[in-house]
């Protein structure tokens, strides 16, 4: 018979080696939380702002900046390397335990993309809530995040990217300090890995330096392009022709191009601080203010675009008729159940007056008909702002948007809003392009007649009419006029 005192005393040594495991972990992720949130703080301050500068400097091209996110990503993972192969030399723990020191804060990580995938609609440039939090979390990636929004529409992924690539560095880290040494026949340390390293980092310095020092002939100088202004929907398109014309990155495009919407952008023109403008057509009141300064407006369609209405993905309406949109925004039609929905009261929400979008409901969509006057928390000030709107409503989800196609669907798009039918057609690029969707909208070149253009003004004009300008229109989002 076994000792009774033996039965006692075995779970209690087993448990000692559960507890003394599971301190120098919790120590070693603490150790790692703190060296994270430290690095990240001296890094955003001293680092990040002059790779930020360094990306959009001049004469940095699109290949020039694929090398230094590389090398950038490379000095990073290499910096949380050497962490984890410094506490793998100075730690007891095992190579598994010490790789999972970094657990938690791989976790934090998802939890925050998660979260912020969820809260933002896929929307990872919105300010705010948990992609703020994120960018706290990894503030090193900053300049990478930033500088990727103009080459992919997927920066939810690098985001997520961004979280592992901290941990993965530590990881290997701690793999390469507990891989057994391998000798020679001399007995010497076979020292491969730091000659991978040593051999990777020259490749990309010197890749790095022949991209810096390759020659640049573009169709038109940078001190010469002239000053364009115009629409939030055009200025995907902006950004690629200023890419495509004087060969600067997409990243330095993003960052120089800004535009003051549709009103404005005409004001700027009339008043000549603009060279040519990227627009819908002009309101009654631009087209007043351009007369009164004597101004003549000379406008070119370039491309066309699908003027949509916008609902919550939960109600049930999947089409309107042009009779019921107009009865709608003229206050004739008050619930959803007139048009096939719910018994819920429709919040018609509009845009701000002379906006390009709202200039387009009062002449092309109500054609006459007046409008209600709405009350002034539904009036919205910017397009993304009436998208927001309607994906955010209460939960009746009954509100009701309009905007433009591309920039609903590409440049500001929620998962939580979906286009409607218009008299049974669908907006799509293959409507737009047949002229099926009955409200197409064109984008128009703007401006002044009767000037001499610039040499450079001149060559941006012939290049929206060739076969390259016809190829960037129906890039940065719209169906070309002549296509």
């Amino acid at each position: 018979m076994s000792d009774p005192k033996e039965v006692i005393t075995k779970p209690e040594k087993n448990e000692s080696v559960r507890i003394a495991w599971f301190w120098p972990w919790l120590g070693g992720t603490f150790m790692f939380g703190l060296f994270s949130v430290m690095f990240n703080v001296v890094w955003s301050m001293v680092v990040a702002p002059q790779v930020q500068l360094l990306l959009r400097h001049e004469g940095v091209t699109d290949t020039t900046v694929f090398v230094i996110l590389l090398l950038y990503a490379w000095i990073i993972g290499l910096i949380f390397a050497a962490y984890g192969a410094l506490s793998a030399r100075m730690s007891s723990m095992g190579k598994l335990s010490l790789m999972l020191t970094g657990l938690l804060s791989l976790l934090c990580g998802l939890w925050l993309w998660i979260v912020g995938i969820q809260g933002s609609g896929g929307q990872p440039a919105e300010v705010g809530g948990a992609w703020e939090l994120f960018s706290l979390y990894h503030a090193w990636a900053e300049p990478v995040l930033e500088v990727l929004g103009p080459y992919t529409q997927h920066g939810e992924i690098w985001f997520l990217l961004a979280a592992l690539l901290p941990i993965v560095g530590m990881v290997v880290g701690v793999g390469v300090n507990r891989y057994p040494a391998v000798t020679d026949k001399n007995g010497k340390v076979d020292h491969r890995w730091q000659w991978i390293v040593a051999a990777i980092s020259a490749a990309l310095v010197i890749v790095l330096t022949i991209t810096l020092m390759l020659p640049q002939r573009p169709y038109i100088a940078e001190k010469d392009f002239p000053v364009v202004d115009g629409a939030t929907a055009a200025i995907p398109f902006a950004q690629d022709m200023l890419h495509e014309l004087t060969g600067m990155s997409k990243a330095r495009a993003a960052h120089e191009l800004r535009f003051n919407t549709t009103h404005q952008a005409y004001v700027n023109l009339i008043e000549k601080k603009a060279d040519l403008i990227l627009v819908a057509g002009p309101s009654d009141e631009e087209l007043r203010l351009a007369k009164s300064r004597g101004i003549q407006m000379r406008l070119t369609p370039i491309g066309w675009d699908a003027f949509i209405f916008l609902v919550h993905q939960d109600n049930p309406v999947d089409g309107l008729s042009s009779e019921q949109v107009r009865r709608i925004y003229e206050g004739a039609i008050h619930n959803w159940n007139e048009v096939g929905g719910k018994d819920q009261p429709i919040i018609a929400y509009q845009r701000e007056e002379n906006s390009g979008s709202q200039t387009y409901m009062q002449k092309k969509v109500m054609a006459g008909h007046e409008m209600a006057d709405p009350p002034r928390e539904l009036q919205i000030g910017i397009m993304g702002g009436m998208i927001n709107a309607v994906a955010d409503f209460n939960k009746d989800h009954n509100a009701l948007g309009y905007s433009f196609y591309y920039f609903a669907n590409v440049m500001h798009n929620r998962q939580e809003v979906k286009f409607l039918s218009i008299d049974g057609v669908e907006p799509n690029k293959e409507h737009i392009r047949s002229k099926q969707y009955p409200f197409t909208a064109q984008l128009f070149v703007v401006t002044r007649e009767g000037e001499k253009p610039s040499p450079s003004m001149q060559r941006l004009l012939e290049w929206l009419q060739s076969e390259e300008g016809t190829r960037a229109i129906e890039k940065g989002g719209f169906v070309p006029v002549n296509s």
